[in-house]
C-alpha cells in the first residue's frame, strides 16, 4: 500500500459508500498489525489530521473505530456463536417441555378432583369438632360462671333489695344533697347538720322518701375520689370533705371563704396539671387573665377578693353564655370574648367573717373554708410524727396510698363487671371474655379485699402509736384557734396557718430532746416548748393591755380542754351576774354591799355547786365576809366559810364577784399556779433576733400607739449592724416614692422604713403582692422592709399574715418597765462613765422614767394632759448626763444637780408637757429622785424600792428580777383610790375584751343554743316592759297636778316624752328580734348587734344612743329605765315626790333649772331674775324615807356621787376614802344661793353612768 495506491482510491465516487459498507468483520489481526505503526503514531489523531484536512481527520477517526471495533469483536463473537447454538438447543428443548406440560396438566386435573373430595370430607370433619369444642366451652363457661358466682346470690339478692330502696329514696337524697350543695356551703359544721337535719324534717312532711340519717359526703363521693383530694392537699375531716364536694359539683362557680389559705392551696394542687392560672382583681392584667383562660378553657383562681366584685365579671359569674354560629362567646363590657366549656372559675377570699350580699350569694356558691380544730388537730399531728416517728408517718402515708389504690382496682372491676353483664349479648355462656373478666374480678376482689382487711389492721396499729402524740396536735390546735380568736380583738393580730406551722416545727425541732427519752417526758416537753414559744411569738406582736387577755384566754383554754374548767364557770367569769335584774332576784341581806356585787353573787350560787349557799353565809356571818371584803388583798387571804372547798378558779369567782378591782391579781395568781409564773413576766422586745427572723420576703409590722414609736430603735439596730435606712411617710401622692425605695432596697439589700401605712392603705396591697412576687434570685436578701401602721380594719390581711408583728409599748408596772430598760441598756452604757455616782444616777433615770410612764395608766389623776414619753427621751437624757459626768470629771467638779434637773425635767422631758400642774409634779420626781440623797446607803424610793450597787450590769438585772410584780399606787404619789379605780377599768376592759372575743355560736348553759337564750332574755324583757303612756292620760294628769304653767311639770312632760321614746324603741327592737330570731324577717345588723348585746348581758348600741345612758350591763341598765318609769309615773299620777332622784332623769340640769324658776316666780314681787338666782345645796342628815314632805321652797334630791372620799353622816361633812369603791365624778359642791336647796344624801343605792359603783355605805 502507498499513497500512490490509496489516493485514487480515495478520489473515488463510491468511497464513503466502500467505507459506510466496510465488512468490518472481515478485518483480521494481520490487517490490525499493519496498521499499528500508524495508529501508534504521536500524529495520527483527529486534531493533527484536521490540520491537513477534514477529510483526512474523519477517516483517521473511522480507522480508529475499526481497530476498537476488532479488539471487541475478539471476545463478542463466540458467545454470539454460543448464543446461537444455545437458542438452538432451547427450541428443541421447549418443544420437549410442551409436550410434557400436556402431559401434567391432565395429571393435575386428576389431582384437583381428587383435592377437592378430600377438602369436603375434612370440612365436615371440621364442622363436627367446631361443635363439640363449642359445646366444651360452654361447658367450661359454665363451670366457671357457677363457680365465679358461688356465694354471691345472697349478697346480691341483698344489694338487689338495697338498690331497690335506694331507687325508691333517690328522688329525696337528691334534693336533700342539692339542697345542701346550694343553701349550707357559708356556714360551720354544727349549723350545717342542723340545716339538714330541717330538710330532712321537711321531706318527711311533704311524704317524700328520703333516707335517715344520709350521709351526703358518702351519697356524692366515693372513697377512691375523697382519698386522691387528700393526696392533693385538702384536709380529711367531714367539713373538708363536703366543701370538697360543693366545689366539685356546684353548677355555679364556687367563692371560698379561705381565711388560712388551705382551699386555695388545694385548688392549686388539683387544677396545676390543667394550666391553671392565678390572679387578683386589683391586677393590671386582670381581664386579660380572664379572656385568655375562658377562650383557652383553663382554671382560673380569682383570690383575695372582698365583699364586693368588679361588676365587669358580672356575666361570667351569672354564665351569660351565647352562642355565635359554632362557637360561644360572653359579652364582657363591650367585647365579645370567646369562650370554652372546659373554662373552670375558683373564688377565694382571705375574710374571716366577710358579709356577701344577697346577690353575691345568688350568683356564686359560698363555702366556708375555714380550718376546722379537729382537721388541724390531724394535720399538726401528722407534722409531729413526721418529726418524731418519720418511718411510722411514711408507712401510714404508703398505707393511705396504697387502700386508695385497691379501692380503685376494687370499684374499677366491679364497674367493669356490670358495665359488661349490662351489655352482653346472646348466650352468655359464649361470651368467653365475660367469664373470664368475672373470673379475673372474683380473684382480684378477693386480694383487693384481703389486702384492705390488712391495712385497715395495719392502720389500727399505726393509729394506737400515733394517738400516743395525739396531746402535742391537741395543744397546737388550741393555741392556733386561740391566735385567731385574738384577731377578733385587734384585726392586726393576724397570723397565717403557715406562720403558725413554721413555729409549730420549730418547737419541735428545738424543745429538749435525747436519746432514749421516754415519748410521755418527750411529749410534755414539747408541749410546753410549743405554749411558750407560741406566746412570745405572739405577744411580741400584742399591745400591752392585751397580753394579760392573750394569757388568761390561754389558761382557760387549757383547763377547759383538759376537762378541768366547764364553760358555765367560764361564763360567770366574764358577765357574773350582768344580766340579772335585780328587782326580780332575792333581797340583799348586807347592806354594806354594792347591789352589782349581790347580783353578782347570786349568779356565782347558781354556777358554783360548792357555793349554792353562799347568799345564805352573808346572813350567818356578815361581819366575817365584811373583813374580808375590807381587806386590802382579800384574793391573798383565806375566803370565809368555803376555803377549803374551793378549787383555784372557784377563788378567782369570789374575787371577781365582790371584789372586781382585784380580779386581775387574782387572774394573775391563777395563771401563775397553772401554767408558770413566765406566762405573766414581761419580756422585752428583742429587735435583733426580730429582724433576723424576718426575711426580704417578710415584712416587718410596727403598730403604733400614744408613745410606743419605735422609729428610734429601729434606726439604732440599722446603725448597730451597719445598713442604711431610707424612710418615707405615706399619705396622698407618696406612693411612686416609696415604689422607688422599695426597687432599690430590693436591689441593694438597704432598708425601707414606710412610715404611718395607715394613711396609704391602697398601696399596701400592691406591696403586699410586689413581696409574694419576689422572686429569690432577683431580691438582695439582706433587704427588710420596716412597717410602722395605726390599727386599722381595712388594713390588708394578706400583708399581716406574711409579716412579723411587733409593737413597742412601755411595760406595765415598775419591775417590767426597768427590765425593759435595762435590756436596752448594756455593760457599755455603765462602763462609758468611770464616776461612781454614774450607775447610781442612771438606775434613779430609769426608775422616773419608768414611774412617769405607770402614772399615765391611771388617767387624769396621773397627768392631766396625756405625754407620750418614750425610749428616745430616755435615751436623750442617759447621753446627756453621761456628757455632763464626764465634763464634770474633767474639770473635777461635783455634779451640778440644778443643771441635771432642769435638762432632764424641764428640757428632755418637760419639752413635752403643758399643763403647769403636771411640770410641777415632773420637777417634784426630780427634785426628789435626781439629788445627791440618792447616793446615800440607805436611800429608798419606796420601802422596798432601792438602788442596787455594783459595777456589772448583770446585778441591776437580778435585782429587777426580783421586785414586786405588782406596785402600790404609794410608790407614783398617788393614793390607793387611784388604784382602785385604774384596776377596776383594766379588770373590765380585759373581761369585756375575752366577752368580744368567744364565738357567737354553739349551745350556752343548759344546752341551750345562743339564739334560744336570748329569746329567753327577750321574752323576760318584754313581760317586765312597762305599758305606753297615754299622752292624753298625761296631759289630764299634769292638768290636775298644776299643768304646763309650773316648770317642773314642764319638765315631768319632757322627760316622759324622752322616756317614751325609749320604751318604743326597746318595744319595737323586742318584737322584732323575736321574729328575726324565728326567720320570718331579715336579721339586720342593728337586730344583729341587739342579739350579740344582750347575749353578752350588754346594753345594744341604739338603747344607749336614744336614752343616753351608759350602763356595765344590761340588768343595771334596764332597772334603771325602771326606776325612771316609776318616779316619772308616780309623780304624774300622784303628784310630785318628796325626794326626787335627780340622776333618774334624762336632763337633770333642766330639772335644776325648772326648780330656779319655780323659787323665782315665788319672789316676782321682789324682781328675782333667773340670771341672778343661785343654788345653795345643803347635806341633811335624815334618810330618804325619813321625808315626809317637801320644802317649802326648792326640793330634796337624792343620787349624788363622790369621787375619792365619803360623806361623815356623823359630822355632816366630807370625811376620808371609801375605802372599796371608785366613785363617780359627779362630787357635790356647796354654792351661794338666794334658794334654800335641800339636798338628801346617802339615802339609797344607786348607780353612776358609767362604772356602775355603788356609792354610799
Amino acid at each position: 500500500a502507498s499513497w500512490s495506491f490509496a489516493l485514487p482510491m480515495m478520489g473515488k465516487s463510491t468511497f464513503l459508500d466502500d467505507i459506510l459498507n466496510f465488512d468490518r468483520d472481515a478485518i483480521n489481526d494481520e490487517t490490525i498489525d499493519l496498521l499499528y505503526p500508524y495508529l501508534s503514531a504521536d500524529d495520527f489523531t483527529y486534531e493533527d489530521a484536521k490540520k491537513a484536512s477534514g477529510n483526512v481527520a474523519g477517516l483517521c477517526t473511522w480507522i480508529r473505530a475499526m481497530d476498537m471495533y476488532t479488539t471487541i469483536a475478539k471476545v463478542v463473537k463466540p458467545k454470539m456463536e454460543q448464543l446461537r447454538v444455545a437458542e438452538g438447543k432451547l427450541k428443541v428443548a421447549n418443544n420437549k417441555l410442551a409436550k410434557a406440560q400436556g402431559e401434567l396438566d391432565g395429571v393435575q386435573n386428576e389431582l384437583h378432583s381428587m383435592q377437592q373430595q378430600f377438602d369436603n370430607a375434612m370440612m365436615e370433619k371440621q364442622k363436627i369438632q367446631e361443635d363439640a369444642d363449642a359445646t366444651q366451652k360452654r361447658m367450661d363457661s359454665a363451670n366457671k360462671l357457677i363457680n365465679g358466682l358461688s356465694g354471691e346470690r345472697e349478697r346480691w339478692n341483698k344489694l338487689y333489695e338495697d338498690f331497690a330502696n335506694e331507687i325508691r329514696r333517690l328522688t329525696g337524697d337528691v334534693a336533700l344533697s342539692c339542697a345542701f350543695i346550694e343553701y349550707v356551703g357559708p356556714f360551720n359544721a354544727e349549723f350545717r347538720e342542723t340545716l339538714l337535719q330541717r330538710f330532712y324534717d321537711d321531706c318527711q312532711a311533704r311524704k317524700i322518701p328520703v333516707t335517715n340519717n344520709l350521709s351526703v359526703t358518702k351519697f356524692m363521693a366515693d372513697e377512691s375520689t375523697v382519698g386522691d383530694w387528700a393526696l392533693e392537699g385538702l384536709p380529711s375531716d367531714e367539713l373538708s370533705v363536703q366543701n370538697g364536694i360543693m366545689v366539685t359539683r356546684s353548677s355555679k362557680w364556687p367563692l371560698l371563704i379561705d381565711p388560712q389559705g388551705q382551699g386555695l392551696q388545694w385548688l392549686k394542687n388539683r387544677e396545676e396539671v390543667n394550666g391553671l392560672k392565678v390572679t387578683q382583681l386589683i391586677e393590671k392584667k386582670f381581664r386579660n387573665h380572664l379572656e385568655d383562660a375562658m377562650m383557652m378553657g383553663t382554671p382560673l383562681i380569682i383570690e383575695n377578693v372582698e365583699e364586693e366584685l368588679d361588676p365587669i365579671i358580672d356575666p361570667v359569674l351569672d354564665k351569660q353564655v351565647q352562642k355565635k354560629g359554632k362557637a360561644l362567646v360572653i359579652v364582657l363590657a363591650d367585647k365579645e370574648v370567646e369562650y370554652t366549656s372546659t373554662f373552670k372559675l375558683f373564688l377565694t377570699s382571705k375574710l374571716a367573717n366577710p358579709h356577701f350580699s344577697p346577690e353575691l350569694c345568688a350568683q356564686l356558691t359560698v363555702i366556708n373554708f375555714t380550718v376546722t380544730i379537729g382537721g388541724l388537730e390531724q394535720q399538726l399531728l401528722a407534722r409531729t410524727l413526721q418529726h418524731e416517728r418519720a418511718e411510722l408517718e411514711e408507712q401510714r402515708q404508703k398505707l393511705v396510698e396504697d387502700v386508695n389504690s385497691n379501692q380503685k382496682i376494687l370499684k374499677q372491676l366491679e364497674d367493669d363487671l356490670l358495665f359488661r353483664l349490662a351489655n352482653s349479648t346472646g348466650n352468655l355462656l359464649d361470651d368467653t371474655e365475660l367469664i373470664d373478666v368475672l373470673n379475673n374480678t372474683k380473684t382480684t376482689s378477693a386480694e383487693v379485699i384481703e389486702k384492705l382487711a390488712n391495712a385497715e389492721d395495719t392502720d389500727k396499729r399505726i393509729n394506737v402509736a400515733r394517738e400516743e402524740y395525739r396531746p402535742v396536735a391537741t395543744r397546737g390546735a388550741l393555741l392556733y384557734f386561740l391566735i385567731v380568736d385574738m384577731s377578733a380583738v385587734n384585726p392586726m393580730y393576724q397570723t397565717s396557718l403557715v406562720q403558725f406551722l413554721g413555729l409549730f416545727d420549730y418547737s419541735i425541732e428545738k424543745s429538749e430532746k435525747k436519746p432514749n427519752m421516754l415519748a410521755s417526758k418527750r411529749i410534755g416537753i414539747i408541749i410546753e416548748y410549743l405554749t411558750f414559744h407560741t406566746t412570745c411569738y405572739v405577744q411580741r406582736g400584742l399591745f400591752e393591755r392585751h397580753k394579760a387577755v392573750w394569757a388568761l384566754m390561754l389558761t382557760m383554754k387549757i383547763e377547759s380542754t383538759a376537762d378541768r374548767l366547764s364553760d358555765a364557770y367560764i361564763q360567770c367569769l366574764l358577765k357574773a351576774g350582768g344580766a340579772l335584774d335585780a328587782k326580780s332576784e332575792r333581797e340583799k341581806t348586807a347592806s354594806w354591799l354594792p347591789d352589782a356585787s349581790w347580783l353578782n353573787l347570786i349568779q356565782l350560787s347558781r354556777t358554783v355547786l360548792a357555793l349554792r349557799d353562799v347568799c345564805d353565809s352573808f346572813s350567818r356571818n356578815e361581819q366575817v365576809w365584811k373583813a374580808w371584803y375590807d381587806e386590802d388583798a382579800p384574793e391573798l387571804g383565806k375566803v370565809p366559810e368555803y376555803e377549803d372547798r374551793l378549787e383555784r378558779f372557784e377563788k378567782l369567782l369570789v374575787v371577781r364577784c365582790l371584789r372586781e378591782d382585784r380580779t386581775l391579781l387574782s387572774v394573775s395568781s391563777y395563771i401563775s399556779d397553772t401554767i408558770g409564773q413566765r406566762y405573766m413576766d414581761s419580756r422585752p422586745l428583742d429587735l435583733r433576733a426580730t429582724e433576723e427572723e424576718a426575711s426580704a420576703r417578710c415584712p416587718l409590722i410596727a403598730l403604733l400607739s400614744q408613745g410606743a414609736d419605735p422609729t428610734g430603735i429601729i434606726m439604732e439596730l440599722a446603725k448597730r449592724k451597719k445598713k442604711q435606712v431610707q424612710s418615707i411617710s405615706m399619705g396622698q401622692g407618696q406612693e411612686p416614692a416609696a415604689r422607688k425605695l422599695i426597687a432599690n432596697g430590693t436591689a441593694q439589700g438597704s432598708w425601707v422604713m414606710l412610715q404611718n401605712c395607715h394613711l396609704g392603705l391602697k398601696y399596701m396591697v400592691e406591696v403586699e403582692q410586689q413581696l409574694i412576687k419576689l422572686e429569690e434570685e432577683h431580691v438582695n436578701h439582706d433587704f427588710r422592709l420596716w412597717i410602722t401602721v395605726e390599727p386599722h380594719p381595712k388594713f390588708p390581711i394578706g400583708l399581716l399574715q406574711i409579716s412579723i408583728k411587733i409593737t413597742n409599748e412601755p411595760p406595765v408596772g415598775i419591775r417590767a418597765g426597768l427590765k425593759g430598760s435595762y435590756a436596752w441598756l448594756n455593760q457599755d452604757h455603765l462602763d462609758t462613765v468611770s464616776q461612781p455616782q454614774w450607775k447610781t444616777m442612771l438606775y434613779a433615770l430609769c426608775f422616773m422614767h419608768t414611774v412617769v410612764q405607770e402614772r399615765r395608766k391611771f388617767g387624769p389623776l396621773g397627768f392631766n394632759v396625756p405625754y407620750e414619753f418614750n425610749q428616745s427621751d430616755l435615751s436623750a437624757s442617759v447621753q446627756f448626763m453621761q456628757n455632763h459626768l464626764n465634763e464634770v470629771e474633767g474639770k473635777k467638779r461635783p455634779v451640778d444637780w440644778i443643771v441635771v434637773n432642769y435638762m432632764v425635767c424641764e428640757v428632755q422631758y418637760g419639752g413635752k408637757i403643758t399643763d403647769d400642774y403636771d411640770r410641777r409634779l415632773f420637777n417634784t420626781y426630780g427634785q426628789a429622785w435626781l439629788t445627791s440623797r440618792i447616793l446615800s446607803a440607805d436611800f429608798e424610793f419606796y420601802p422596798g424600792y432601792r438602788i442596787p450597787v455594783g459595777s456589772d450590769i448583770e446585778v441591776f438585772r437580778k435585782y429587777i428580777e426580783e421586785l414586786p410584780y405588782n406596785d402600790n399606787p404609794e410608790i407614783f404619789g398617788l393614793h390607793v383610790n387611784a388604784d382602785l379605780a385604774y384596776r377596776t377599768l383594766q379588770t373590765s376592759d380585759v373581761l369585756t375584751t375575752i366577752l368580744d372575743s368567744q364565738p357567737k355560736e354553739g349551745g350556752g348553759s343548759g344546752g341551750l343554743t345562743r339564739e334560744e337564750q336570748v329569746l329567753k332574755i327577750v321574752e323576760d324583757l318584754q313581760s317586765k316592759l312597762p305599758s305606753d303612756y297615754n299622752m292624753d292620760e298625761k296631759a289630764a294628769c299634769i292638768k290636775a297636778i298644776g299643768g304646763m304653767g309650773k316648770p317642773l311639770n314642764i319638765c315631768l312632760s319632757q322627760e316622759i316624752d324622752r322616756l317614751q321614746k325609749v320604751l318604743t324603741l326597746v318595744r319595737k327592737m323586742l318584737a322584732n328580734l323575736k321574729l328575726a330570731i324565728a326567720g320570718t324577717i331579715v336579721m339586720a345588723p342593728e337586730l344583729q348587734n341587739a342579739l350579740d348585746s344582750l347575749y353578752l348581758a350588754r346594753v345594744p348600741e341604739s338603747w344607749e344612743k336614744v336614752s343616753q345612758l351608759i350602763m356595765p350591763n344590761i340588768g343595771l341598765w334596764w332597772v334603771n329605765v325602771l326606776s325612771r318609769h316609776e318616779q316619772l309615773y308616780s309623780w304624774m299620777k300622784n303628784n310630785r315626790p318628796n325626794c326626787f332622784w335627780l340622776t333618774g332623769f334624762f336632763n337633770p340640769q333642766g330639772f335644776l333649772t325648772a326648780n330656779r324658776q319655780e323659787v323665782c316666780r315665788k319672789h316676782v314681787k321682789e324682781n328675782w331674775a333667773l340670771d341672778d338666782v343661785i343654788s345653795t345645796y345643803e347635806v341633811q342628815k335624815q334618810e330618804k324615807d325619813e321625808v315626809k314632805r317637801g320644802p317649802e321652797e326648792g326640793v330634796f334630791i337624792f343620787g349624788f356621787y363622790l369621787d375619792g372620799c365619803k360623806w361623815d353622816k356623823e359630822k355632816n361633812r366630807l370625811g376620808g376614802k371609801m375605802a372599796l369603791f371608785e366613785m363617780e365624778e359627779h362630787t357635790l359642791a356647796e354654792l351661794d344661793s338666794h334658794v334654800d336647796w335641800e339636798i338628801v344624801a346617802g339615802l339609797a343605792t344607786k348607780y353612776g353612768h358609767h362604772t356602775g359603783k355603788e356609792v354610799w355605805d
